[in-house]
């Protein structure tokens, strides 16, 4: 087995574990984008919840109630602005992974490239060293003829 073709079976390895990196992007990328989705909710649904208490005339008692409701979604906004930077942090972290790997994956078929162009220059100068040869014995047959 040529060195080109040993080198080809590592590329395809380094790009099947890259392709496996890329599907945890995907979905890294798709719950980042969910967690931000619920925190762009919560915060509407806190505005809109702080506009309709200023349109009605609560008394004491409900008002207290709703600013605990207010607080409790609050609260949730500010769980959720952590989720949000989790999953960034697992985002970035699994972009790094995907870098790597795709290095790792050029590395790899720059070095085949450079098998089969060796290769080639190999097979060239054998290809050239044989027809000078042939050349040679036929024009030592027609001297000698």
């Amino acid at each position: 087995m040529k060195k080109s073709q040993r080198m080809q079976i590592l590329v395809d390895v380094a790009k099947r574990k890259e392709d496996e990196v890329v599907k945890l992007l995907a979905r890294d990328r798709a719950r980042l984008l969910e967690d931000q989705r619920k925190l762009d909710d919560l915060r509407d649904y806190a505005s809109q919840y702080d506009q309709e208490r200023n349109l009605l005339g609560l008394s004491p008692y409900l008002t207290t109630n709703y600013q605990h409701f207010v607080d409790r979604v609050q609260q949730a906004i500010q769980q959720q602005i952590l989720q949000v930077k989790r999953s960034q942090q697992q985002l970035d972290m699994t972009m790094k992974r995907w870098q790597n790997a795709r290095a790792k994956t050029k590395g790899m078929d720059w070095l085949k490239d450079k098998s089969v162009t060796e290769e080639v220059a190999i097979e060239n100068k054998q290809e050239q060293k044989q027809i000078d040869e042939f050349a040679s014995r036929l024009f030592f047959d027609r001297m000698n003829s």
